[in-house]
């Protein structure tokens, strides 16, 4: 499930991700409290990470960049919501560090790899 055939099929994923990412920061609040403090700072390091980490793959060069600025607008977006719809969440800084963190880790480790060899060979 590699090569440029299967660039629809992940971008498809990718969008899908943004989407459900969407949706679990935007739905109600839980009620229960989570085990170990802090925990949604790693799981929002991590899901940006993957989303990141897609758009490494998906694209090079400029359109890579604009690609992770789309990534991290979608979350400053999410934070907005999160303080403006009657939620239960919060808007916090702390989230919208840690999404920032993972878009780093996740474009950096995809710099100059992409395995799935979505890119083809000029990008």
């Amino acid at each position: 499930m590699s090569g440029p055939r299967w660039r629809p099929f992940w971008l498809a994923v990718w969008i899908a991700g943004m989407l459900l990412g969407v949706y679990l920061s935007l739905r109600p609040v839980p009620s229960v409290a989570p085990a170990v403090p802090h925990l949604d700072k790693l799981i929002h390091a991590g899901g940006y990470a993957v989303l990141a980490a897609f758009a490494a793959c998906l694209y090079g060069g400029a359109a890579r960049v604009r690609a992770l600025a789309g990534v991290w607008l979608l979350g400053a977006a999410i934070e907005l919501a999160q303080g403006l719809l009657p939620t239960g969440r919060l808007m916090e800084a702390a989230d919208l560090l840690a999404n920032s963190a993972g878009i780093a880790f996740g474009a950096y480790l995809f710099r100059r790899r992409d395995p799935l060899r979505l890119r083809g060979p000029s990008a």
